[in-house]
């Protein structure tokens, strides 16, 4: 009898040995979840992009399972981008519809193997939730939410120094920007508006990327996200600093007479955010290069030392496991002349 209870006992040893292991970790919305500790597949739901750019900062490309199908969707820079650091992102299934509802397919989702779900808001998460998925929320709402983000996705993967190492270059920056704008009395206005339809993308990161950048940011005191304005608003913000989305809308400030007597478009201080994984000023760890290259463009005296390229290179090397070609690190940072565009039209690595 006892041969036979020691016999069950290797068996029950060697279940438990070879059985996975998880761990619970604690969302952006403050809600536990239990989530294995070998992660192999994930499904980036809803706010694809911005969740993508976070997984790319931990080297997990490789388990994303979805990516994108709308033929639309493809010919958007952001998805050619994050080809570059995920390859067969066109080759995937589209689990969720095209923003910005991100409404989750269902019969997609359930014809992909996955053990974690990403969305970025908890009506999502609880659909999911009922269907037996393993969901986690992430969202660019309250404060240090880089940080945040990053010290969760460090426990998501039991890669907390890997967190630790970006959060420490994070505060750098800050403390590198506060330093040498903290004394200057003539403090820049900014504002970053999508200049075909007068919205403001993602106003609470853009206002906060300026403000550490020691800059005012012109929509500081809007409050909502995706804010619409008008042209009567945009005069009276009249910022000093116009950074708009992309090389269409360089074109329509400098082009469009509605636009001439604005005081950036005469000082040519018109400037395309830059594009990696992502818009820099939206929701990505990219945005510690974004406030860095906000603050030269405002103060460019006092970073005029700081080189935008070897920052940039150096970023994507050490975080994103990514060795830029100089096409990339040329399509991130500069915006190409054509023919119809006036030559005022300026280098972002200017």
């Amino acid at each position: 009898m006892k041969k036979l209870y020691l016999f069950l006992a290797l068996i029950l040893l060697s279940c438990s040995l070879f059985a996975d292991s998880e761990h619970t970790v604690i969302d952006m919305t403050g809600q536990k979840v239990i989530v294995p500790d070998k992660i192999e597949g994930v499904l980036s739901v809803g706010g694809t992009p911005a969740i993508n750019a976070f997984l790319f900062a931990f080297g997990k490309a490789d388990i994303i399972k979805n990516g994108v199908q709308n033929e639309h969707l493809k010919k958007m820079p952001f998805w050619k981008h994050q080809q570059w650091f995920m390859p067969k992102i066109f080759e995937l299934p589209q689990v969720s519809t095209n923003p910005p509802s991100w409404t989750p397919d269902f019969e997609k989702m359930a014809q992909t193997k996955f053990d974690l779900a990403f969305v970025n808001d908890s009506l999502s998460a609880q659909m999911l939730q009922k269907r037996g998925y393993r969901v986690v929320v992430m969202n660019w709402q309250g404060e240090n939410i880089i940080e945040r983000s990053m010290t969760f996705m460090g426990e998501l993967f039991n890669m907390q120094d890997h967190a630790k190492e970006y959060i420490d270059y994070y505060h750098n920056i800050l403390k590198t920007a506060k330093n040498r704008t903290e004394d200057i009395k003539d403090r820049k206005s900014a504002l970053f508006l999508r200049l075909n339809n007068l919205m403001i993308p993602m106003v609470s990161t853009s206002n906060d990327i300026f403000k550490k950048a020691g800059g005012i940011s012109a929509s500081e005191h809007i409050k909502k996200e995706h804010a619409l304005i008008n042209m009567e608003q945009l005069f009276v913000f009249d910022p000093d600093y116009l950074f708009v989305w992309g090389k269409g809308d360089l074109r329509l400030a400098y082009n469009d007479p509605k636009f001439k007597d604005l005081k950036a478009v005469k000082n040519h201080n018109v400037y395309a955010v830059p594009l990696g994984a992502f818009f820099w000023t939206n929701y990505t760890p990219e945005q510690a290069l974004c406030i860095l290259w906000a603050a030269k463009k405002m103060y460019p005296e006092e970073f005029k030392d700081i080189d935008m390229q070897k920052e940039t290179q150096d970023f994507y090397r050490r975080f994103m496991g990514k060795e830029l070609t100089a096409q990339q690190l040329q399509e991130i940072l500069s915006t190409k002349k054509d023919q119809n565009q006036p030559q005022l039209i300026k280098e972002n690595n200017e």
